[in-house]
């Protein structure tokens, strides 16, 4: 070998890790990149084939670092750019990862990779009209690319545009039947439209290519879930706990089945396993809380949702709980900011607004009491009728009569995203009236 006559070859000590990196063996890997640098402090390849070795080994900051090197030796280096972009993505630093995302596609404008990490930033950072932009921009030169096809379509899915998402995603399948996650992104979209039996015929499609995929168990224990059949809920969320004992949210879903069949010990069990394995996750304290709520531990209750608001502060329910805590507890000026910050946050949550009404009946603002009561009783009659209607889609998936109803009232109560939601729906079920309602609503709110 000719490292062996003269050994500060660095292109050769890349090759040598390039050869164990496709092989799978990062950590050998990266030690032909380390030679490489050792041998030129310059070497850009070096300092961002190292960067991914780490990246794959889980060593952000160390990817990082080598990523910001080998731009520094090269500014006009697309790759290393979009390799940092695509390390922010992992570490959901997303406004971080659409300034390299843009500054790779400025460097390599022909690039369809940058496009489309860029694309997929955006709808990261929730600007997903403009990672839609970006998805079809890179399919006007190669319209069969199947990862993009379905991202697109998950975009789509998340503007509510139920036609188009459908029809991406269902593409993307023809193109890979093999991709397990698009089975699964087809059937949210068809449980988000109360389609049940096309949302299971997706998710038993991925079983008939790999039954093992813990994933699969859990969207099918979401779909009985969303329609109350909890037991056959924890039984597939059982099944994902036993296929997959390391993955959080088999746990936390079980929990969650366990808490609304009232079985507490077993659903603390549960959420105490999953907040051990991802105690990053707000949802988990959230839970825990409303366990102890239940349990009338109303220390415990306090003291985890307190936990939960920190980590996902912009949960209503969250809020209204914490509230609803410190009610038990007489805290009334607590409750009173609880409760008000869930109401800021959702100004229709009828058991904020019931809240609200007793805790200023308590402190005597007898007046603030009756206008969140009113409130109240208007919601909840609201409430009363669309979920009368819902229960009617439920069955009926494919009336559009039901839809435009429910439609109908969410534009009465200038619930106007809502509202644009299921007039999606009903276009997609072929509905033209719906499409004028659809374009006649857009125009008026959306100019």
């Amino acid at each position: 070998m000719s490292l062996d006559k003269d050994p500060s070859q660095s292109d050769i000590w890349v090759a040598y890790g390039n050869l164990y990196y496709n092989q799978g063996n990062s950590k050998k890997a990266a030690n032909g990149y380390r030679q490489a640098i050792e041998y030129d402090s310059t070497h850009v390849r070096g300092f961002n084939n190292l960067a991914m070795a780490y990246k794959d080994l889980g060593n952000y900051d160390e990817a990082e670092t080598h990523f910001l090197k080998a731009i520094y030796f090269d500014s006009t280096y697309s790759l290393a750019m979009r390799n940092l972009g695509d390390i922010y993505l992992k570490q959901h630093k997303t406004e971080q990862a659409i300034l390299w995302l843009e500054k790779a596609t400025s460097a390599d404008p022909q690039s369809l990779y940058g496009l489309y990490w860029l694309g997929r930033a955006h709808v990261q950072n929730n600007n997903i009209q403009q990672g839609i932009h970006y998805f079809l921009e890179v399919l006007a030169q190669k319209p069969d690319l199947p990862q993009v096809n379905h991202d697109l379509g998950k975009a789509y899915f998340a503007n509510r545009n139920y036609k188009k998402a459908l029809e991406h995603v269902q593409f993307a399948l023809k193109r890979n039947s093999s991709m397990i996650p698009y089975y699964i992104t087809l059937s949210h979209v068809y449980d988000h439209m109360q389609q049940g039996k096309k949302a299971f015929a997706a998710l038993q499609d991925a079983l008939t290519i790999d039954r093992s995929v813990a994933e699969i168990y859990i969207e099918r224990g979401n779909i009985h879930k969303n329609s109350g059949r909890f037991e056959d809920a924890l039984k597939e969320y059982n099944l994902a706990a036993l296929i997959k004992p390391e993955l959080w949210l088999s746990h936390y879903k079980s929990g969650v089945a366990l808490y609304y069949l009232t079985r507490l010990d077993e659903a603390e069990t549960a959420f105490l396993k999953a907040e051990e394995l991802h105690p990053e996750s707000g949802s988990t304290y959230h839970f825990l809380g409303m366990v102890s709520l239940a349990k009338e531990n109303n220390k415990a209750a306090e003291n985890w949702l307190l936990k939960a608001a920190e980590l996902e502060g912009t949960s209503t329910d969250i809020w209204f709980h914490l509230g609803e805590v410190q009610m038990r507890a007489e805290q009334w000026k607590d409750a009173e900011k609880s409760l008000l910050k869930s109401y800021d946050l959702d100004s229709y949550n009828a058991e904020t607004l019931y809240s609200l009404g007793q805790v200023y009946k308590q402190v005597g603002k007898l007046d603030r009491s009756l206008e969140y009561l009113y409130k109240f009783k208007e919601i909840s009659e609201f409430e009363r009728n669309t979920e009368s209607l819902n229960k009617k889609i439920r069955l009926h998936p494919n009336d559009i009569t039901l839809r435009l109803e429910l439609a109908t009232l969410y534009e009465d109560q200038e619930r106007i995203d809502q509202a644009v939601m299921i007039l999606h729906q009903a276009v997609y079920l072929g509905s033209m009236e719906a499409e004028k309602k659809l374009k006649t609503l857009l125009e008026k709110n959306h100019p």
